[in-house]
């Protein structure tokens, strides 16, 4: 689509910073502290939509591959679909998904992350490895929908890593593939942990 057409219905939504950067469309929400950054060229359409919240809401339909997948940017949130588990492990793992959303919303991906790390440090937490393995791929498939849609969710991926630095190595994980953006996104997480930690020694 063309710029000016983006810009123009994504400027009816509130609460969002829209912006064009060397030609990529920026979608800030700063609610979330984080940015979509997309290329006008891989959105189909866009269109106002009607939401439960009643907020006001517009779908872009982005294609990535063969899929044309939603992003929905609605007041101070962003709706995705999160990655399928079979995309994150490796051909043949055996693994054991709870039931996944088909759409997901950014706060509430943080939410889940962010109470699950919560609850493994929890005193006298009992939690099943099965489960553990299960939620530690669910979330996982959340924030790798997330960095499809040109998010780059450090906070939500920095208690991931924590969960499953504290718990991963008693579940039954599935290995996962290797992944050079995945890697990436934790090599930003420990370089905010470095910066937080020389801010706390100051």
């Amino acid at each position: 689509m063309h710029v000016f057409e983006l810009t123009e219905v994504l400027s009816t939504v509130p609460d969002v910073e829209v912006s064009v950067r060397r030609g990529a469309l920026h979608v800030h929400v700063p609610a979330l502290g984080d940015t979509a950054e997309l290329d006008p060229d891989d959105v189909d359409a866009a269109a106002s939509i009607f939401v439960p919240t009643r907020k006001a809401a517009v779908q872009l339909d982005v294609r990535r591959g063969r899929e044309l997948l939603p992003l929905i940017v609605t007041e101070g949130d962003l709706v995705f679909t999160p990655l399928y588990a079979q995309d994150l492990v490796e051909r043949g793992a055996q693994v054991t998904v709870p039931a996944m959303p088909g759409l997901i919303a950014y706060s509430e991906m943080h939410r889940d992350v962010r109470a699950f790390g919560r609850t493994v440090d929890a005193p006298g937490a009992t939690l099943d490895p099965p489960m553990v393995a299960g939620t530690l791929l669910a979330h996982r498939c959340f924030v790798g929908g997330a960095v499809r849609m040109g998010l780059w969710p450090i906070r939500v991926a920095a208690w991931w890593e924590y969960a499953f630095a504290r718990v991963g190595g008693s579940a039954p994980t599935a290995a996962f593939r290797a992944d050079p953006i995945w890697d990436d996104l934790m090599a930003d997480v420990a370089e905010a942990r470095r910066r937080q930690a020389a801010e706390v020694s100051e």
